[in-house]
């Protein structure tokens, strides 16, 4: 095995450039929220206690300042933040969301990241396979231009909308699957629990290689076709090896290098379906959390009023940069197993 050691930097730059984007986010956010606290809290000092308020308003003069400016400086110096420096305030605030996260018994990271990566390595696994198999058969059949149009057909569809369908076929009409959740009620354990668990990822999961496989399908199989008109496939022919043997030895590790690098560009887009199908089914992974970062707070007189919770949204998109910044690593490496011209 020879590491891709351009491409693996290629990744590690590419990281760490979208974890500067969000680490710049999160200190702009939490500089624009810090003030708009000490904007707010300074309305209600004037209104509660107005002999602190002309103090404040005594020695914000004294400096130079308005009375917000210098309740802000009050606040971001006894919570030591570098207020001139995003990048700081940034990590502060990651590094604290982290902490209260991980300290906060409501959240439980750990099992919100086991459901992200089983139903996203279910869907990938089985996506990758039926993507071999189907594309193995259709290379020189006559039905690759039917599947041809279906992964456009099903490019155009949205995944939650598949998803929504086969709800309504197989947990409503049918009433063979569940609508929601990872587990039955009440729930059950061992062998039996680990089951049920698999029964209700059989929809999101589905909805997912439903939504992916057929490009996959494409993609092997126009691989496959080229690979055998190469001229070592002709040469192996002809000193009389097994089809099979052919296939299994030189075809399928070739179309496995190209598959690879497809794998990493559809995992993203496989991940961004995920979120909208994690919400969808119930399943309480990354896309329920992201969901949950925008907090909905019924208001009689106003209505819905929306609050952004920022700090649980920027802890779920590094999760989320985190998971498909080691799943490209992961298949980069294998690239480099696979084909020994990689360095």
């Amino acid at each position: 095995m020879r590491l891709p050691i351009r491409t693996l930097a290629r990744l590690v730059a590419v990281y760490l450039g979208v974890l500067l984007v969000i680490v710049l986010v999160a200190g702009a956010s939490s500089n624009k929220l810090t003030w708009e606290y000490a904007h707010e809290a300074v309305l209600n000092i004037r209104e509660s206690n107005p002999a602190f308020y002309a103090e404040l308003e005594r020695n914000a003069t004294r400096e130079g300042l308005t009375v917000d400016e210098y309740y802000y400086r009050i606040l971001t110096k006894a919570k030591g933040v570098e207020t001139d420096n995003l990048l700081l305030m940034g990590i502060d605030l990651l590094r604290k969301s982290f902490d209260y996260y991980r300290e906060n018994p409501k959240y439980d990271f750990a099992h919100v990241i086991k459901v992200t990566l089983a139903v996203m390595g279910l869907a990938m696994v089985l996506t990758l396979l039926l993507g071999l198999f189907l594309g193995f058969r259709l290379a020189n059949g006559r039905f690759l231009g039917t599947v041809e149009g279906l992964a456009r057909f099903f490019n155009g569809l949205p995944s939650w909308w598949i998803g929504a369908v086969l709800i309504a076929v197989f947990a409503v009409e049918l009433g063979v699957l569940p609508i929601a959740g990872l587990r039955s009620t009440p729930p059950k354990e061992g062998f039996e629990g680990f089951l049920d668990v698999l029964w209700h990822l059989v929809l999101p999961v589905s909805t997912l290689v439903f939504v992916y496989v057929w490009e996959f399908v494409v993609t092997v199989a126009h691989e496959v076709r080229n690979e055998l008109g190469k001229p070592y496939v002709l040469t192996e022919r002809a000193k009389g090896l097994p089809e099979g043997l052919i296939y299994r030895k030189h075809v399928l590790r070739n179309v496995s290098i190209v598959l690879s690098s497809f794998t990493v560009q559809k995992f993203v887009e496989m991940f961004t379906d995920y979120i909208v199908i994690d919400v969808l089914f119930g399943l309480g992974g990354l896309g329920t959390l992201l969901r949950a970062s925008f907090v909905r707070t019924i208001v009689p007189a106003i209505g819905v009023v929306v609050r952004f919770d920022y700090r649980l949204f920027f802890v779920v998109t590094l999760s989320i940069a985190t998971i498909t910044f080691l799943f490209s690593l992961l298949l980069e490496l294998t690239k480099g197993l696979l084909d020994p011209r990689v360095s």
